[in-house]
């Protein structure tokens, strides 16, 4: 039987475990609740309402907690210890056992540890953490993944292997998220590592027709990248230089075209995204 596993990563710190920082707690388990909000817009001359589309609000995440004391000093001594540990106002990365392979950013909210009952030196608690992006991530990214990063629920139950650095002028790329990567509406987080040779490099999702041209050319050491609608050349802003173009990625299969270059290595980097 796989024990319930809480691992959390504090700003600046390794990830640990905290029922292993902490003995005398046990997690016990918890559960996500994605907030789904539909927007809609009125007309006073028509009856009802236009749905205008769909946002993620705020994920919350609910830890839940044993906590095993000797008497009422010492449980208020390990509460202290608790609650100091997310007392820095910063986001921490958390991930368990039901979801190894996922990880979400949030911040607790208030809670409170109290004794079972009168007599007990046992006490539980409940942490809501909320998760601003309303989304969890893939541990790795795209160009780092594995077999051994991958697991049930994250869409790769696939006969063909996915790969994320291409030379080809014409090639897929697979989007294994529960929604489209959009670097600009949504600002998702999506990068294009781009080293050409040519006078110039375009790329197309022929998918849903999103393009990016760079308009100058670049030595063959030199490295382009892409991050969302942001150029830089080597580390230097070159956004001036393109067309102000951005790729979005579809769920699923995105068939990607490249024009201009006579050659190119294109590296496809992005967290896969889940609502659950």
């Amino acid at each position: 039987m796989i024990r319930p596993t809480f691992l959390i990563k504090l700003k600046g710190q390794d990830e640990f475990d905290l029922t292993e920082r902490l003995p005398d707690v046990d997690y016990l388990g918890g559960d996500s609740t994605p907030a789904f909000t539909n927007n809609y817009q009125d007309d006073v001359t028509r009856d009802g309402s236009q749905f205008t589309g769909t946002t993620f609000g705020k994920l919350i995440f609910t830890a839940n907690f044993l906590l095993r004391s000797h008497d009422y000093y010492d449980q208020k001594l390990l509460r202290h210890e608790i609650y100091q540990l997310f007392g820095d106002r910063e986001l921490c990365r958390i991930r368990t056992d039901i979801d190894l392979e996922k990880v979400m950013y949030g911040r607790p909210t208030s809670f409170d540890i109290k004794f079972i009952a009168d007599g007990s030196d046992d006490s539980t608690f409940s942490i809501q953490f909320e998760i601003p992006s309303g989304y969890k991530y893939s541990r790795v990214r795209s160009d780092a993944i594995d077999v051994d990063h991958t697991s049930f629920g994250m869409n790769f139950e696939l006969t063909d292997t996915p790969v994320y650095k291409q030379t080809a002028n014409k090639f897929k790329i697979y989007n294994p998220s529960d929604i489209a990567i959009d670097p600009y509406y949504q600002r998702h987080d999506l990068i294009l590592r781009i080293k050409f040779s040519g006078s110039s490099y375009q790329i197309t999702n022929q998918t849903n027709g999103t393009s990016y041209k760079y308009n100058k050319a670049i030595s063959s050491s030199d490295e382009l990248i892409l991050n969302g609608v942001a150029t830089t050349l080597n580390g230097t802003p070159v956004s001036q230089n393109s067309d102000f173009g951005y790729i979005k990625l579809e769920k699923g299969w995105n068939d990607i075209t490249v024009l201009g270059a006579t050659s190119h290595e294109t590296t496809f980097s992005f967290p896969f995204i889940y609502i659950d």
